[in-house]
């Protein structure tokens, strides 16, 4: 489901009504004048992150989430995105970051398909910062006699990101 601000945010910015087109390339010369951030090849299907269609690349989401990060006194991005339940319930799923000890401390959106694992967000330091990470998975796959286990060596992996 796209995000209810997505499309309308075209209106104010281009006097047209808001669409999916409009509020992409709203977001994109936004992103471009504001923050720096060139989106460049990156496809913005629906402005809700849920869509297997989104694609954008791990440097590009980390330049975006740098700039929010630099700025969220002013956006309050970060604390809004992480009241979200989708986020919060995402990731009690994801056990690399609970034997991190990083409960509590981590705002980011998880997203999988088959072979696929994607974390992005922030994570909170002990001195109170907040820090942007990407973490993109492709081509993840175990052989099929171990499907029981296929998600050990991706515990492995969150668990040492920190």
């Amino acid at each position: 489901m796209p995000t209810p601000s997505f499309a309308p945010s075209a209106t104010p910015r281009f006097g047209v009504p808001g669409t999916w087109r409009a509020g992409s390339d709203a977001v994109r010369q936004i992103l471009r004048q504001q923050a720096g951030v060139d989106l460049g090849n990156t496809i913005i299907a629906d402005g809700s992150g849920l869509s297997r269609h989104n694609l954008i690349a791990p440097a590009t989401m980390m330049q975006v989430l740098q700039y929010i990060a630099q700025h969220d006194t002013e956006l309050n991005f970060i604390s809004h995105a992480a009241a979200g339940r989708a986020m919060t319930e995402s990731l009690q799923y994801r056990a690399g970051l609970h034997q991190a000890g990083v409960d509590g401390k981590v705002s980011a959106k998880t997203g999988s398909l088959q072979g696929v694992y994607n974390l992005a967000g922030f994570i909170t330091t002990a001195s109170g910062q907040k820090v942007a990470f990407v973490q993109y998975l492709s081509g993840y796959a175990v052989e099929p006699a171990d499907q029981r286990n296929r998600r050990i060596p991706l515990v492995r992996f969150e668990s040492r990101l920190v």
